[in-house]
């Protein structure tokens, strides 16, 4: 899990806390934090103090609540839990169990790392004890060495108990929030109060001497502030790295990758390449053009010969990508029917189109590549069924790296839920073939009929976990990246109607569901059969462009479907509308 508030996020409403919404907050928080009393509660949420409830959707898709007052964000909420911020931690500094760090540990932290065991620094020698009665997902705040006032929060990945027995080795606790993060710069940016406290003597005597002077308290606070700073700075580059117009080929190809980091570099990559499909490749013919066709088609022969992964990029996403490139005036994007989204207009006007420089060594290779095409050298189309991790089955995934969206095979599904029950120790040591359900698991697979169930053999696990995520398809061509169809896929549909003089038309619907160059495809059909083959577009809205062969070439059409392309079967229809063949 990484930190919630890393990357900036969208506000969506902002709505005042009527008095008795404020009575039921005061509540939950007294409940979720026992030490705090009805006076302390008060003192956070004062009566006539205004107090504001903000809805935001955080860099991963969550969506989360977050509870202010006056201008700094108190309390935040997901799943229905509430977790404190720093505001309020320097407050009551005591309300969770404290994780002591150095100062260059909470550097990496402000960077998304977890808080490694071995960066802390307990109050008492090691022994099964040693952090009381902490368990597994509990709520903890993190102090560096010298001042008690917290600078995150997180959950822990283990109990106290599992992290003496590991040897203060492997990964401690996963953080949420931090000084520095942007959920801190909702508030008035303070910093916290130095509240002075005694390190135990047997750890780091250098480190213990020197955080006892004043000097070098400064210097701790002081390499606190630098790591802000270099956390906002690498936030203006990164939002500074959008920029298309002012970016060239040998910048974006060429720059080392001891300067920048991958990111940026696949985001500069990324920009670059958008920039000349809408300059030199997308014609106003091709519109409207369908967004999953773009990265592929349109975007890729500009590369270099570099592999675009959105997955690499800041973008993430490429609903993301296109939502920046439409708030900058470069694209128009409308949804043309229920999860399908096409661009509709470019702007080839603009300066980071008008100013770009189009590579001509990249036109000639695009345009070799489409001759071979022609000549039969195609790469098939693979078709992977796959599971997709949705909010309800996240928790169970997070902790190996996989985020919200990501598209898993039914085998690596299987293999991370027996990693997750093995390394949560979760098969029962008397009987092999089942798993205790922890709460993780349960709140993932259980029916509400099924109550306080604690226990489930393994298939019958791994089979609800893979009811639970969100069913789609992988379409894949050679090395490139395969495009996921999260909604039921159209199939290709072929027609056959009459025209005037009593001529047949062979329609062909949905090629470009599918990734296919619908010119390089009715280029192919024109030489193979020798007749007209057009590209159309429908009068009728949400529907695609079109191919209009002459005659019911339906057997050839489907032939050249399902063997050259190798497009499944089932992903065909109209094979009844093939022209009967005569009785000899």
């Amino acid at each position: 899990m990484c930190i919630m508030f890393l990357k900036p996020f969208r506000v969506k409403t902002k709505t005042s806390v009527k008095s008795s919404d404020r009575k039921k907050l005061r509540s939950d928080i007294q409940q979720s934090f026992p030490s705090l009393t009805e006076e302390d509660v008060l003192k956070l949420l004062p009566q006539k103090e205004e107090m504001t409830l903000v809805k935001i959707n955080t860099h991963a898709d969550e969506n989360i609540v977050v509870y202010t007052v006056g201008k700094n964000p108190l309390f935040f909420e997901n799943f229905k839990i509430l977790y404190p911020t720093v505001y309020t931690l320097w407050q009551f500094p005591e309300i969770l169990q404290a994780f002591r760090t150095w100062p260059p540990v909470y550097e990496k932290l402000q960077k998304g790392a977890d808080l490694m065991l071995p960066g802390v620094v307990p109050d008492n020698e090691p022994s099964p004890k040693m952090f009381g009665k902490l368990q597994k997902g509990d709520l903890v705040s993190i102090k560096i060495a010298g001042n008690k006032s917290p600078v995150a929060i997180g959950k822990a990945l283990l109990s106290g108990e599992d992290m003496y027995m590991s040897a203060m080795r492997g990964k401690g606790v996963s953080v949420l929030h931090i000084m520095g993060d942007t959920l801190w710069e909702m508030g008035d940016k303070s910093r916290p109060p130095m509240i002075p406290e005694t390190l135990p003597n047997s750890y780091c005597e250098e480190e213990v001497e020197n955080t006892k002077t004043t000097e070098e308290t400064d210097q701790s606070e002081n390499t606190i502030d630098n790591a802000i700073s270099d956390l906002k700075m690498e936030e203006t580059e990164a939002r500074g790295a959008c920029s298309c117009g002012e970016t060239s080929q040998n910048d974006v190809l060429d720059e080392s990758d001891e300067e920048r980091n991958p990111t940026e570099q696949m985001d500069d990559l990324l920009n670059f390449c958008f920039a000349c499909a809408l300059k030199s490749k997308i014609k106003k013919n091709d519109l409207p053009l369908l967004t999953g066709n773009l990265l592929r088609n349109y975007m890729q022969p500009f590369s270099g010969g570099k592999q675009l992964d959105l997955k690499k990029s800041s973008f993430k996403k490429l609903s993301k990508f296109l939502q920046s490139k439409v708030n900058d005036g470069y694209i128009v994007v409308k949804e043309q029917s229920k999860g399908v989204d096409v661009i509709t207009e470019i702007d080839k006007t603009h300066p980071g189109v008008r100013d770009i420089q189009v590579p001509d060594i990249v036109e000639a290779a695009e345009a070799i590549s489409e001759e071979t095409n022609e000549d039969g050298s195609y790469q098939p189309l693979t078709f992977t069924d796959v599971y997709l991790v949705n909010a309800a089955t996240l928790d169970l995934f997070k902790e190996s790296g996989i985020c919200k969206g990501d598209a898993l095979q039914i085998s690596d599904v299987r293999q991370h839920v027996i990693n997750y029950i093995k390394t949560n120790n979760l098969q029962k040591e008397d009987n092999p073939k089942l798993v205790t359900l922890d709460p993780i698991l349960a709140h993932i697979i259980l029916k509400p009929v099924e109550g306080d169930l604690d226990q489930m053999n393994w298939e019958q696990v791994i089979n609800r976990v893979v009811g639970k995520m969100q069913a789609g398809v992988a379409i894949s061509s050679g090395s490139r990246p395969p495009t996921i169809k999260k909604t039921k896929i159209e199939p290709i549909k072929l027609e056959v109607v009459m025209r005037a003089s009593q001529k047949k038309v062979t329609i062909v619907d949905n090629l470009e569901e599918y990734g296919l160059d619908l010119r390089v495809f009715s280029k192919l059909v024109q030489k193979s059969v020798a007749c007209s083959c057009t590209i159309v577009t429908p009068e009728q809205k949400n529907k695609g462009p079109q191919v209009h062969v002459q005659g019911n070439q339906v057997n050839f059409v489907y032939n050249l479907l399902t063997e050259k392309y190798k497009i499944p079967k089932r992903y065909v229809t109209g094979l009844e509308n093939a022209p009967k063949q005569k009785k000899r």
